[in-house]
């Protein structure tokens, strides 16, 4: 039985590479069709957003990452989401690419909400920061699905005007409003304050997909295995019959 031990557990170590290997590819063809749809989805004709009505009519399957071109009312106030600024002029500031997205609620025609991402300001405006009231019409927007939470987010602070996922029906309880779980995000500057900010045009529309390279990753460690296994057991073999 000591002799077997090495080859069970090289056996079940090769499983878990292959299936490793085929689980990036399988992530592969995902994320392939994710990018395919979203590129196609960037060129489509803007949906008109101004009731609750319209909002339901909407699905993750088929509208995330769909233009949109949306009217209300924007009062605030505001939450901010800590992030970093994704799409930034070659003039600003390395000190100025860290700080928060402005969340705030949308009042729509038939008086029903809406969460807006209003875009990045630096982090040396939060302390600043005050929504201007603004009444909007077809302002664009990228109509996008909350993030998930992962085991590394810290603990939303609402309260304290600081959330680190954007979950909209859970921000709309601290604005003591029934949001959905759709966020609309400004596709341009408003100038909610000031010209420049918050900086709209913010969408991660250019996602990473490294795929391929954890497949090989796991497919040559697989085999690596095979030959530093085979050399060991072909060893361990000559030993016994010498």
């Amino acid at each position: 039985m000591g002799r077997k031990l090495p080859l069970l557990a090289s056996v079940i170590m090769f499983a878990g590479l292959l299936s490793l290997g085929f689980w990036q590819v399988e992530r592969l063809a995902w994320k392939q069709d994710l990018i395919s749809r979203i590129t196609a989805r960037a060129t489509a004709a803007p949906l008109k957003i101004s009731t609750g009505q319209d909002l339901t009519s909407l699905e993750r399957a088929a509208h995330n990452y769909h233009p949109g071109l949306i009217s209300g009312q924007i009062r605030g106030p505001a939450v901010f989401w800590f992030t970093q600024i994704e799409n930034s002029p070659p003039s600003l500031s390395p000190n100025d690419r860290v700080g928060y997205h402005v969340l705030t609620p949308m009042t729509l025609a038939d008086n029903s909400h809406v969460l807006i991402d209003m875009g990045f300001i630096p982090a040396r405006l939060k302390n600043e920061f005050a929504m201007q009231k603004l009444s909007v019409t077809d302002m664009p927007v990228i109509i996008r699905w909350p993030d998930r939470r992962n085991i590394f987010a810290a603990d939303d602070a609402p309260e304290n005007g600081l959330v680190y996922v954007r979950d909209a029906p859970q921000i709309g309880q601290y604005f003591g409003l029934e949001l959905p779980v759709v966020i609309m995000e400004s596709a341009e500057t408003v100038g909610a304050f000031g010209a420049a900010w918050p900086r709209g045009g913010q969408t991660r529309q250019a996602l990473s997909n490294r795929h391929l390279e954890y497949a090989f990753t796991w497919f040559a460690l697989a085999g690596v295995l095979v030959f530093i296994s085979g050399l060991w057991h072909m060893r361990a073999w000559r030993k016994r019959n010498a």
